[in-house]
């Protein structure tokens, strides 16, 4: 899995009980299309094309199609970081994404078939 930059917030994963991180980096101009204060996901790696964005709390992220088939997120926040299952109704593995914390590609994470649920702060 591609990262980039150093990694500071370490994740949880649920089910597995290893690790995974989310990392924070330089503005890229897809990445600019995720509207403050919304988590979002594309359907691509390293946020190509234009972004599935939720603002709340959701317990099935499974009927967005970009969350679904997520493979690179970003956390858009203004006010806390957002936790993010692989299951619906927060079942499964999970990531933890500070405010500005991203991933370029879900590839090998607890991610990697899609986002699930999610819960802010």
């Amino acid at each position: 899995m591609r990262f980039t930059r150093i990694a500071v917030v370490a994740s949880t994963l649920a089910l597995a009980g290893g690790g995974m991180v989310a990392t924070a980096g330089s503005a890229q101009a897809a990445r600019s299309d995720c509207p403050k204060t919304y988590l979002c996901s594309w359907a691509v790696p390293a946020f190509a094309g234009t972004p599935g964005k939720v603002a709340g709390n959701n317990t099935n992220l499974r009927q967005y199609t970009k969350f679904a088939n997520s493979r690179s997120m970003y956390n858009n926040g203004s006010s806390c970081s957002v936790r993010v299952w692989s299951g619906t109704s927060q079942t499964g593995s999970s990531l933890v994404f500070k405010i500005g914390y991203f991933m370029n590609e879900t590839k090998g994470s607890a991610l990697q078939r899609g986002a699930g649920s999610n819960r802010w702060c």
